[in-house]
């Protein structure tokens, strides 16, 4: 009796240590057959991008909103890029270029056997062709300004030419760009999506590119489906594909993001940008990157009371705690600006000297300007475009000038009345945003800084000659870029010296990617290149 309880019990063990082996054996069967499922379509499985904003066209030369740009970086490319790390220029289409030693031309050699989406291989006149669409179709002056240093670029303009002559077809795989004064700063220009290259002769919208994903499926301007570009000149892409779906506001697309599925949330909320990045489950995954982009007060230097005043100008940046504005009404998505090259950029010097919280120097510099506590200086009429973001800056600092005695009465226009006007040079003092149309101290410098650029980015009317002079300078110099650099370090110093602007701050992008997400990576452009982007093995843990 007592041996078949002992026999019945082993019997038990043995059976319990049997279903064990058995569940084991099947939950070890199911977990590799899953993991094996899934890394094997890891790079099969579609990206899914969710955007903020409004997306109205994908043609290069359209392209207008920030949603708009990220998309079409996937389908599109030019002949060159950016490397941030080396802040230098690299090959793309083209595989190498020469500056002539006068700096009045550019010769580009195409890289040869690339091909459209539509197999078609790309030569020299297709870049001709979509460079000269662009420049016809854009709605933008930014975008035809890029265009206006090239021979010929005005005469088309003007419709007294069929085509840009200094764009030069010398053959298939050669293209010359002739310059009417010398530009050392256009080779950073092509990487700006105005010169992305595209099928012109093809009638699909949009036009086939040659970038690593092609258009597949657009579903009512709100998602857009694009496929792998199985021949693409640098090699497979890593996803199998990007789905990207258009949200009409940051929170609703938060929102998508928490609830799961979404692999990279483009922008988000600054009033929700705090608590994610005090959220031990989001911080891990936040993305933030100073931007090439500048916040500034504008003052027109021929109007009242700015004109031939810099004591003026200068006491007014030291009057303005940035830093408090930034931590009380941006959400510490900005920072402090103490120079135009914005961080981040070739030519950024940390130890630029500039303007900080001075209440002190700027009591002394106003009564210096002859304006003792303010007295005798007329209220400050401060433009800006209406939007709740703006509205609490400038009144922030609206507050802060009280403090010196200068009053400011604000004035919120509509966007469009609010551009018209700083083209026509109507606002004396004005708020301004710029960011970069490529990544260059040119960008900033030469575009808002030159007398030939007033009315189309020069909107403070600055004019100064010894400023032009090392502007232009620097772009003559096509032999060594660091000699380039201190050019426009020399002009940049003179720029904040004369105080055109009351400089504010930085912006910065913040985004969230998701847990399997790899190798994406936002520039100072806010634009990502996408062949780079792939799916990560998960970890046992994340099956």
């Amino acid at each position: 009796m007592e041996r078949r309880i002992d026999l019945n019990t082993n019997q038990r063990r043995a059976v319990v240590v049997l279903a064990v082996l058995g569940f084991l054996l099947v939950t070890g069967i199911i977990y590799l057959d899953k993991r094996a499922a899934y890394t094997a379509n890891l790079d099969q499985r579609t990206f899914n991008l969710a955007l903020v904003g409004t997306i109205d066209s994908l043609a290069p030369a359209l392209l207008d909103s920030h949603p708009e740009k990220v998309l079409a970086a996937a389908m599109y490319e030019g002949l060159v890029y950016y490397d941030e790390e080396s802040k230098s220029i690299k090959p793309l289409l083209a595989s190498d270029w020469r500056y002539s030693s006068d700096g009045k031309s550019l010769t580009l050699n195409l890289k040869r056997k690339i091909s459209f989406h539509n197999g078609k291989r790309i030569e020299a006149q297709d870049v001709k062709k979509a460079w000269e669409n662009s420049f016809s179709t854009t709605k933008e002056w930014a975008n035809i300004s890029l265009f206006l240093s090239i021979q010929g670029s005005q005469e088309r303009l003007d419709g007294k030419s069929a085509e840009i002559n200094g764009i030069q077809v010398i053959d298939a795989g050669t293209i010359r760009i002739q310059f009417n004064q010398p530009n050392a700063a256009f080779i950073f220009m092509l990487t700006n999506p105005v010169f992305w290259v595209y099928d012109t002769e093809d009638q699909v919208e949009p036009a086939p590119g040659s970038g690593p994903y092609k258009i597949k499926e657009i579903k009512d301007n709100k998602e857009y489906i694009l496929e792998r570009n199985e021949k693409y000149h640098r090699g497979m892409p890593a996803l199998g594909g990007i789905k990207a779906r258009v949200y009409a506001n940051g929170s609703e697309a938060l929102a998508a993001y928490q609830a799961g599925g979404i692999d990279y949330l483009d922008s988000l909320p600054l009033n929700h940008l705090q608590s994610l990045k005090d959220n031990p489950q989001y911080k891990k995954l936040l993305i933030t990157k100073p931007l090439y982009n500048v916040y500034l007060l504008g003052f027109n230097v021929n109007r009242e009371p700015f004109v031939g005043n810099y004591l003026l100008r200068r006491a007014l940046n030291y009057a303005v705690d940035r830093d408090l504005i930034i931590d009380e009404v941006m959400g510490g998505s900005y920072r402090a600006a103490n120079s135009i090259i914005p961080l981040g950029m070739s030519g950024y010097q940390r130890d630029m000297r500039g303007y900080s919280y001075d209440p002190e120097k700027a009591q002394e510099l106003l009564e210096e300007a002859g304006f003792p506590l303010g007295e005798g200086l007329p209220p400050l009429t401060l433009t800006y475009n209406q939007d709740d973001g703006h509205q609490m800056v400038v009144e922030s600092i609206a507050a802060q000038l009280a403090e010196l005695g200068v009053k400011v009465q604000l004035q919120p226009v509509d966007w469009k009345y609010y551009k018209k006007q700083l083209e026509e040079m109507s606002l004396s003092f004005f708020r301004m945003e710029w960011t970069a149309d490529y990544p260059d101290p040119d960008s900033f410098l030469y575009s808002m800084f030159h007398s030939s650029k007033v009315g189309m980015g020069n909107y403070f009317n600055y004019h100064n000659s010894q400023v032009d002079k090392v502007l232009e300078a620097s772009r003559e110099e096509v032999k060594s870029q660091q000699e380039r650099i201190k050019l426009l370090n020399r002009a940049e110093q003179i720029i904040i010296d004369d105080a055109p602007a009351l400089f504010l701050f930085q912006s910065s992008a913040a985004a969230l990617a998701g847990p399997n997400v790899e190798k994406l990576q936002l520039n100072g452009m806010q634009m990502i290149d996408w062949y780079g982007v792939k799916l990560m093995d998960p970890s046992v843990e994340k099956v």
